[in-house]
């Protein structure tokens, strides 16, 4: 059973992480882009995704009533949201379903927009743009000991870095498209999108740091819990080699929790 006084507590951290930035010209961490969706719905959204770093903030994060709430936990599936949040709006007409999708996963698949553009099927998508794979990037680099390769553009070795419009990428398609500066700018756009019969696609850019964006590392020792993603056993890097030990240490003292 949930402690009264514990499940208040975890609210209040909730309420930190998922408030509104008071410098609304910094990009924000996805707690606060969650935060944002939340106090622009009612009960009756569904918040829905399947890969990258949201996965895990949501389920920390996201409040859902009557059932709001859906994920596809099973394989991580990246590409999965757009064509989800199709499926789910079809299943359920009256609800407001709001796709949360990384710029990696929505790379990995998005042509179901079209669908929902022809079909007049609505629904949000909400896009935050790290600028590269920052959930790989980060079980690379701090889960495992390695170092950055090709994850983020930044760190690609090529002359051009891609700079992709997605505002332009969705409108092509047919859908209403938009840039939000901010997460006021969010909430009034997740709003705006309730009047549309066609799919709404909201870019964001957001930080590329660790969940839930403040700098904490999500390891053992900040949480009690951590990632498990194998570590390379055998490495001349002394980083993977220290990481390999603690990653044996993390195993050996995780618990089952029925």
């Amino acid at each position: 059973a949930c402690d009264p006084e514990q499940r208040i507590d975890w609210l209040r951290a909730v309420d930190a992480y998922c408030a509104r930035p008071d410098d609304q010209d910094a990009k924000p961490t996805d707690g606060q882009v969650i935060g944002a969706v939340q106090r622009a719905t009612d009960d009756s959204a569904i918040a829905m995704c399947a890969a990258g770093t949201m996965p895990g903030a949501l389920k920390l994060l996201w409040q859902p009533s009557q059932g709001g709430y859906h994920m596809e936990y099973g394989y991580s599936c990246m590409g999965y949201e757009v064509a989800g949040a199709l499926g789910i709006k079809l299943a359920a007409p009256e609800r407001d379903v709001i796709c949360f999708v990384g710029d990696g996963s929505y790379m990995m698949a998005n042509a179901e927009l079209a669908t929902a553009v022809m079909r007049r099927i609505p629904f949000t998508v909400v896009l935050t743009d790290n600028r590269g794979y920052g959930c790989i990037n980060r079980l690379q680099t701090m889960g495992c000991g390695g170092e950055p390769f090709n994850n983020m553009y930044v760190d690609c070795n090529v002359e051009v870095q891609p700079e992709i419009d997605y505002v332009m990428h969705a409108a092509s398609m047919g859908a209403h498209a938009v840039k939000a500066a901010n997460t006021d700018q969010l909430e009034a756009e997740i709003k705006a999108a309730r009047t549309r019969n066609i799919p709404t696609v909201i870019v964001i850019d957001t930080i590329a740091k660790d969940f839930p964006g403040t700098g904490i590392e999500t390891t053992a020792g900040e949480h009690g819990y951590f990632w498990d993603v194998a570590v390379p056993q055998v490495s001349e890097r002394q980083k993977q080699r220290d990481r390999f030990a603690e990653y044996l240490n993390q195993i050996s003292n995780q618990s089952l929790v029925n």
